[in-house]
């Protein structure tokens, strides 16, 4: 459009984010004439001063933060009262176009003042049949409730403000088995372990080592593996550690203790990073019969979330009750999954986080790595017996 005849010898650009038009080709170098200014609205952007005089546009507002938006963005307009206009396709409920569009509607229910405009697939589709029949064959694909479905396509918002696990789903997860100190004696099950590997604590040069608290520590969780009815495994969460700042030798003499003692039939840990050196180790040490080394990526992130969601909602995964474990423990562990989020990188994966301004993560990977140690494990095939049929009489068959 820019690039018309009677546009064309006036566009001007400015500092590289500037578009302007000049009243004519000669005033064009003064920089002279209505423009647009094009900014980020990332988090880490510096934006404080500009202003909107006529229009202020935000795109994909349902990736913005809120906290930029009424910090960064919205007082742009306020010089002039400009129209603001936010654009973008449903996610969940506690992003800014979705609080935005409540907003507008209550004040529509107020003065009858139309302010929020919608427009889902259907509308684009009765005027481009190649758009309806792509859209039709992601639906048959995918089916109507698939989440790329239901916010691209049909804009309709994701229950639960796009946290990972819903009410029902946390109710499923408690168990009502109790914390172990050591491992049982009893015989029944196995155990297994995730390990969500963090950081060392190194002093900094003339100063102390103090603990650090933002950083991500080491989480240990473990669990007792048993069947249910279907012969599938579950896993009775029983004890889980945290060490925040411990070097990584004496996280290697634990860890290589904890297997010995728990008898851990599978130990799952992060390989990303450091973790790497620590798997290597523990592999030469223990074996990989023993080891599994997880090695996180877009995918096999989406693996490990679905596979959590798939334990939690058959009942297979539950957490010990909190009367004989650490309340910290406890409580920081319940923190991590209540807070837990997820959103869709690319199509067919799915991704869990904790906000990093919320949390952290440790606890709720070292659950899910926990989770992978059953992956491929069935119940035992029970010992088979033939039994002859009882001869009633001497001088009969067997048949």
């Amino acid at each position: 459009m820019l690039e018309g005849p009677l546009t064309r010898e006036r566009i001007f650009k400015s500092y590289g984010y500037i578009v302007g038009l000049a009243p004519s080709p000669e005033q064009r170098s003064a920089l002279v004439g209505p423009r647009v200014m094009f900014f980020s609205a990332g988090p880490e952007s510096n934006i404080v001063g500009a202003t909107a005089s006529l229009l202020l546009e935000i795109d994909e507002a349902q990736d913005v933060a809120i906290e930029k938006y009424d910090r960064d963005l919205r007082p742009m307009a306020s010089t002039t009262n400009a129209t603001t206009v936010l654009y973008g396709t449903a996610w969940s409920d506690d992003t800014l176009l979705a609080m935005m569009k409540a907003h507008n509607q209550e004040l529509q229910e107020q003065d009858g003042i139309q302010r929020h405009f919608e427009y889902d697939w259907r509308t684009l589709a009765s005027r481009n049949e190649h758009y309806k029949r792509f859209v039709e064959g992601e639906i048959g694909r995918l089916g109507e409730d698939h989440m790329t479905i239901r916010t691209q396509y049909r804009l309709l918002p994701i229950s639960g403000a796009g946290f990972l696990l819903n009410e029902m789903q946390r109710y499923m997860l408690r168990g009502s088995h109790t914390w172990e100190e050591e491992p049982s004696e009893d015989g029944e099950g196995l155990y297994v372990a995730g390990v969500d590997l963090g950081g060392e604590e190194r002093a900094s040069q003339g100063r102390s080592a103090q603990l650090n608290r933002k950083r991500d520590s080491t989480v240990i969780t473990l669990g007792k593996v048993t069947y249910n009815e279907l012969g599938l495994p579950k896993i009775e969460i029983v004890h889980q550690l945290c060490w925040t700042g411990m070097p990584y030798q004496e996280q290697y003499a634990q860890l290589v203790a904890l297997v010995q003692r728990w008898e851990l039939r599978k130990l799952v840990i992060d390989r990303s990073g450091l973790g790497d050196m620590m798997a290597s180790l523990l592999t030469a040490r223990l074996g990989e019969q023993r080891v599994l080394a997880f090695q996180f990526t877009r995918p096999s992130k989406s693996h490990l979330t679905y596979q959590l969601l798939s334990l939690i909602n058959s009942s297979r995964l539950k957490l010990y009750q909190p009367d004989e474990a650490p309340a910290s423990i406890y409580e920081e562990c319940w923190k991590q999954l209540k807070l837990a989020r997820y959103r869709v990188p690319a199509q067919n994966l799915l991704d869990m986080y904790v906000p990093s301004e919320e949390g952290h993560d440790d606890f709720l990977m070292s659950v899910a790595l926990c989770g992978e140690a059953v992956k491929d494990w069935s119940a035992p095939s029970a010992e088979a017996h033939i039994i002859r049929p009882r001869r009633l009489y001497d001088n009969e068959g067997y048949f």
